[in-house]
């Protein structure tokens, strides 16, 4: 079951959808009503929508600056927009914002409906396949038990290092001075006995902070976050992020960023 906030500055229109949705069979278990794009902040920051319905013009704060504000928040990410406005400057700013839809009053509500539903078998399916995503252990090491019982001591020394200063602009060769070894000794010893390239293995390190980070703190921004595991560019960050974990970082708060297990 989903949440659904409708925000709107006419209380006969939010009477109206919430009357449709009621009686109609898709799966919204509670409906939070918000008069303008203040009240509506307000209020997503505890009820959390999974979808949000929202007018254009309204006093303070119209719908798209509510849209924008929201979504950098990260207190929802499906926004339907529904007013009377058809100008082409609103709709060019709907499609910046990735809104689902865009739908002019009066509604049709077969139409309005049909849109609901499919919106919320998209959210439903998200949610069960992460709930069904398997959760590691917090604080799981990055090498199996059997490789760290067979690491050598220099190599053992090497990752030390990097466990230690894998924030900082790290270099085969300021590993080499530390462990008075030739780099690229060090880089072959290295691959072989842990399996993994060097720079493998401090990317690792870098992302599961950054997922420490992530789940620590809901507000961080990505930008501070890059810059505290080591990455100058934030862009750099995702695209390391998206290659070692899978997802964006985006999507990794949104799955494990509310009270799930630390992953790393």
């Amino acid at each position: 079951m989903l949440n659904l906030m409708i925000v709107d500055d006419e209380p006969i229109i939010i009477k109206g959808l919430t009357n449709i949705v009621e009686k109609s069979n898709v799966p919204c278990k509670q409906i939070v009503k918000a008069s303008d794009g203040h009240e509506a902040l307000e209020k997503m920051a505890e009820f959390r929508p999974d979808l949000v319905i929202t007018d254009i013009e309204m006093a303070e704060m119209n719908g798209l600056e509510l849209i924008r504000e929201a979504k950098a928040k990260q207190l929802c990410k499906r926004f339907i927009i529904l007013t009377g406005y058809e100008e082409k400057v609103y709709l060019r700013e709907a499609i910046r914002c990735k809104v689902v839809d865009y739908l002019l009053k009066p509604i049709n509500k077969t139409e309005f409906l049909d849109l609901l539903s499919q919106v919320c078998l998209e959210i439903v399916g998200e949610q069960r396949a992460a709930r069904a995503q398997p959760a590691l252990p917090a604080g799981q090491p990055l090498l199996s038990e059997g490789r760290q019982q067979q690491l050598s001591r220099n190599i053992r020394s090497v990752i030390d290092y990097i466990n230690a200063h894998f924030a900082s602009d790290l270099s085969l060769d300021m590993i080499a001075l530390h462990v008075d070894l030739h780099p690229n000794y060090i880089s072959g010893l290295f691959k072989r006995e842990t399996g993994l390239t060097f720079i493998h293995y401090l990317h690792l390190c870098r992302i599961a902070e950054a997922k420490r980070l992530m789940v620590a703190d809901g507000d961080i921004s990505f930008q501070l976050i890059a810059e505290r595991v080591g990455y100058e560019n934030v862009r750099h960050f995702f695209s390391v992020f998206k290659k070692y974990a899978g997802v964006t970082p985006g999507e990794f708060r949104e799955q494990y960023g509310r009270g799930y297990p630390l992953m790393r």
